[in-house]
């Protein structure tokens, strides 16, 4: 029987879990989450000018409530002596886990007495708290992870009638988590609109309480208003400015299109198959069996949407990720009822138990994978280099893109105010370039892979000081694969 006094336990194993995740998961999923949050907030650390940030800033598209919070985070953090921007990033992505822990410990207080059998209580909990993507989602500092979390936060609470009613002070608060969920990702708005409508025409809901819920979001929108005006210096309507350049003016479209079923291949291709069928069968059997449900008004129009628009990321649907477990046992429980055991669906026998089993143990492996490996395989040896040349000028010298220019801008936050890149053609010019540079350490980026860790070449010494794959990987270059493959190696040259 399920007990809630065990779930203490698992809530601490969870936030261990999370903890170890946030800790070595560094850099970013994609780059809109290190350069319209933490390069956007540099801009009131002093780290960067106007000049210095992607289009978006220019634009005015991009809502600044997460920046804001990112700055009040580095500055926090400097006051108490963490002045790393790695350790930096690491409290944002620590403060992501805990929110995102919260969420789900929300869902499952408000749901977990809709499932009916104890086997399936403990299938939502597992799946709430270990589901090897839900870890690595929710210790990202994203646009995504934050409005995902903000809205189930705010979706559970509507659904504890028995510890918060609904009248119209609770639902203005229900309605804050609302409207910034909406601030922190636009897309939501789409959940947050057929949300209100289902409570309005399905649920018939007391008119006050949705009065409440609506106050709330305009008092959040108000306040995403203020926050902008002091981020940008004037007054300015982010959330119109980002439907006119990306919506209709094409803007998003320029970044590539996809077609409709893209979607669907990613989350079967990254969801692991054949699991990941599972994922995508049960958000189908709610929308074709449960057409009056709140997910099904919820889910369905934020899918549709997002399966129209050309431009396609599977990080777009990332905001609904914190609800994939609930959905799934739900699914279960109603497959299993009585007129759907008629159709021959059946969830026991020896085939379905070593099924499980098998991803049980996928799982756990993926999950083990998560807490240990970088988000991005560039910041380790940013970190590298901000450690070990931080207290003295430095040069680092690179063949074809700048390591730090991810995108158009340099990532300024990860890159130390001593150190200077320098492009050079080729591996040959390197002995001309250092003539320019007097007492500089010089560093040298390349992808090759040498396994002795000093030589000569061009009357200049070489130490391999940092490369992005393990020291014990070396061991086990069979038929030399290594000096085949692209592996990030920095060097330091002594010219004398």
């Amino acid at each position: 029987m399920f007990k809630r006094e065990n779930l203490k336990i698992i809530l601490i194993v969870a936030f261990l879990i999370h903890i170890l995740a946030a800790v070595n998961s560094v850099g970013f999923h994609h780059l809109d989450e290190h350069y319209q949050i933490l390069e956007f907030a540099g801009l009131k650390t002093g780290l960067n000018q106007p000049s210095d940030l992607p289009w978006e800033f220019s634009a005015r598209v991009r809502p600044t409530v997460q920046p804001a919070i990112a700055y009040v985070l580095i500055e926090a953090s400097d006051l108490a002596g963490i002045k790393d921007p790695f350790d930096q990033a690491m409290v944002t992505r620590i403060l992501s886990a805990i929110l995102s822990l919260f969420c789900m410990y929300i869902l499952l207080i408000a749901f977990i007495d809709d499932i009916k059998t104890e086997k399936l209580k403990r299938w939502f909990i597992f799946l709430s708290f270990f589901l090897w993507f839900l870890t690595y989602m929710q210790v990202r500092f994203s646009s995504e992870g934050w409005s995902g979390s903000f809205f189930f936060i705010a979706f559970a609470l509507l659904f504890l009638p028995q510890k918060v009613k609904h009248n119209f002070t609770n639902t203005f608060l229900i309605g804050l988590l609302f409207g910034f969920a909406f601030l922190f990702r636009y897309q939501v708005g789409i959940m947050i609109l057929f949300l209100v409508l289902w409570m309005l025409f399905i649920k018939k809901e007391k008119f006050l309480a949705v009065t409440g819920l609506a106050s709330g979001i305009v008092a959040a929108v108000l306040i995403g208003i203020l926050i902008d005006k002091w981020f940008y210096g004037e007054w300015v309507l982010t959330a119109w400015n980002y439907l006119d350049f990306n919506i209709i003016k094409g803007k998003a479209s320029q970044f590539g299109t996809h077609p409709w079923f893209f979607y669907l291949k990613e989350i079967f291709r990254e969801g692991i198959p054949p699991f990941s069928l599972i994922i995508i069968g049960s958000f189908l059997f709610f929308f074709i069996f449960k057409p009056k449900n709140v997910f099904t008004w919820m889910l369905l129009p934020f899918l549709l949407i997002h399966f129209l628009i050309g431009h396609k990321e599977l990080r777009f649907l990332f905001p609904i990720a914190n609800i994939v477990p609930l959905i799934f046992v739900l699914t279960v429980q109603n497959l299993e009822q009585e007129k759907f055991k008629k159709i021959g669906i059946k969830f026991q026998g020896r085939y379905w138990k070593w099924f499980v089993n098998l991803f049980v143990v996928i799982n756990i492996i993926y999950l083990i994978n998560v807490c240990f490996r970088p988000a991005d395989y560039f910041v380790p040896m940013y970190k590298y280099i901000f450690e070990n040349y931080k207290n003295r000028e430095t040069v680092l010298m690179y063949e074809g893109k700048n390591p730090y220019a991810r995108g158009p801008e340099v990532a300024n936050f990860y890159k130390s105010r001593n150190l200077s890149t320098v492009k050079i053609s080729d591996a040959s010019d390197i002995e001309n370039t250092l003539q320019y540079f007097g007492n500089e350490k010089i560093l040298y980026l390349s992808d090759r892979f040498l396994l002795n860790g000093k030589f000569k070449k061009d009357d200049l010494k070489y130490k391999k000081v940092y490369q992005n794959l393990p020291k014990w990987i070396e061991s086990l270059n069979y038929n030399h694969w290594l000096e085949r493959t692209t592996i990030f190696t920095v060097y330091e040259i002594d010219k004398r």
